[in-house]
């Protein structure tokens, strides 16, 4: 009995020691590079404006919109000085916004849909299929398609590209990133085939659960504030060498009542003008597009719906039954089982949840303090996580309530609210639009052999920062907080950054002469 403990013994002790070893082993292999091994191929499903549309998909000689230059841009801003200056001298409003129609139709031209909410002529996606021998194992792989459009006709676009993918790789599953619309497009897909196909999934800052500001701006709920101009701008700044003089700047034109000056000179303007380009170009243009409803919020769908088909196209005769039709199928198909879908997804398959913030909205919507990474709220692109408004910090009533673990080092976001609160992570300071320096995160979560969380990886976990300078994103460590620049160090260091730009332009003009020489 004794000889048989001690074998138990040594058996448990191996079972207990072999299992964190198994584990590690069961991770995703990293190369010596720093890439990571792929098992199966990888496509991306990218978000609104990401993929190029073409006036005609058959036909690319004849080029893309949406897709201006920035002399074009300046052409179309200088049309429209001169109308803005003579009609704002003789107050005439209404001339004006006639005026501007036109001329803003023809820039957009292109992105209009047609009245059902369908692609017009055949314009859509510049998206052809890799060739089949290209398509491996561990290839990653862009899907494409027209942002403009249905997302359950992308869906089984999707469908499609990813049985051709399967096909050509000779793999059974493939894993999938999403990003902003592209998450609407890659739950409808789940919705309506299934998820067998997919071994991994990252929802990267997506719009699957809607986002303030574009059910505020389909219900006619257009406002500027001085205090949201002044947030946006210094999202706008983030970055700018002169960007600690020019915060000052704005926040002594806010102090100084400038800026309310300037909200209110613009939201006469929405008032005045809106009659006119409403109707006739920013209804048109955005509501038209069978994507953008998918956006809006559940508790905003209603309002918004109203608004664009009983107010602003009262009394228009143009047949839009065709769109309607689109909204309503993806709300009665889509919209009220997206919970549910995820879920069932998370069950199936690794499922990894990327969200954003440290960024105001857009300042001409009442939400415009919603904390976001510019573009989706945070609330939402996480699936529930609790967040203070911009520029402030959870209450201590809030903090007193939640899990320490779930909260962020700078106490503006709370994950354990979150739909998967440790399969969540946040990334402080970190603009909507730019995803590289995620790729080695998301390739490490995408082929790890299990489901990883928070917790998996040292480097990773549940809050990060973007490091602007170096194009990373690591570890979010508060640090102490700096003392306030005075005026006189902010005006010393504008002039020291001219002065090192200046001295950088005459050693290129040296460095060319010696070159030269």
């Amino acid at each position: 009995m004794r000889t048989l403990r001690k074998c138990l013994s040594v058996i448990l002790v191996l079972v207990f020691c072999l299992v964190p070893v198994s584990s590690l082993c069961a991770q995703a292999a990293v190369k010596e590079d720093g890439t990571v091994v792929r098992d199966c191929p990888e496509i991306v499903v990218h978000g609104f404006i990401a993929s190029r549309l073409l006036y005609d998909k058959d036909d690319p000689s004849q080029g893309a919109f949406w897709d201006w230059s920035d002399e074009e841009i300046v052409d179309f801003v200088k049309s429209l000085l001169p109308i803005i200056a003579k009609y704002f001298v003789l107050n005439d409003w209404d001339t004006m916004a006639e005026e501007i129609a036109p001329l803003a139709i023809e820039f957009f031209d292109g992105v209009f849909m047609d009245p059902d909410g369908t692609a017009a002529g055949n314009s859509g996606a510049d998206f052809t299929y890799p060739p089949a021998n290209t398509i491996k194992r561990d290839s990653k792989l862009d899907f494409h398609y027209d942002w403009r459009a249905d997302p359950i006709e992308c869906a089984e676009q999707l469908n499609d590209f990813i049985d051709y993918v399967l096909q050509c790789s000779g793999c059974d599953q493939v894993t999938l990133t999403c990003h902003s619309l592209g998450g609407i497009v890659t739950t409808s897909y789940v919705t309506l085939y299934g998820d067998a196909k997919l071994k991994s999934v990252v929802y990267n800052t997506t719009a699957v659960f809607g986002q303030s500001y574009t059910g505020e701006l389909l219900s006619g709920k257009m406002k500027l504030s001085d205090e949201g101009v002044q947030m946006y701008l210094e999202f706008a700044l983030d970055g700018n060498d002169y960007e600690a003089i020019l915060n000052g700047i704005i926040k002594a034109c806010k102090d100084l009542g400038i800026l309310d000056i300037i909200c209110d000179f613009g939201n006469l303007a929405l008032e005045k003008l809106s009659p006119v380009l409403l109707p006739k170009v920013v209804v048109p243009l955005f509501a038209g597009m069978p994507s953008i409803w998918a956006m809006v919020k559940d508790e905003d769908m209603d309002a918004s719906l109203d608004y664009v088909f009983n107010t602003i196209y009262k009394d228009d005769p143009t047949d839009r039954s065709g769109l309607l039709e689109k909204i309503n199928n993806y709300n009665t198909v889509v919209r009220p089982y997206k919970e549910q879908t995820l879920r069932k997804l998370n069950d199936d398959a690794n499922f990894y949840v990327f969200s954003r913030y440290g960024y105001s909205s857009i300042p001409i919507v009442p939400s415009y303090d919603a904390m976001s990474d510019s573009v989706i709220d945070t609330e939402y692109s996480s699936m529930g996580a609790t967040t203070a408004e911009y520029g402030k910090t959870l209450t201590d009533e809030q903090l007193a309530g939640m899990d320490a673990k779930y909260v962020s080092p700078d106490k503006t976001v709370y994950a354990g609210t979150c739909m998967f609160p440790d399969q969540t992570w946040f990334f402080r300071d970190f603009p909507h639009s730019i995803n590289s320096p995620l790729a080695l995160m998301i390739d490490t979560l995408l082929y790890t052999d299990f489901q990883a969380t928070v917790n998996t990886y040292g480097q990773y976990p549940q809050f990060m920062v973007y490091n602007r300078e170096a194009g990373t994103v690591e570890p979010d460590v508060i640090q102490p907080a700096a003392a306030e620049p005075s005026f006189l160090d902010k005006v010393k260091s504008f002039f020291r950054n001219i002065f090192d730009r200046l001295n950088a332009i005459l050693q290129s003009i040296r460095d060319f002469i010696t070159g030269k020489k």
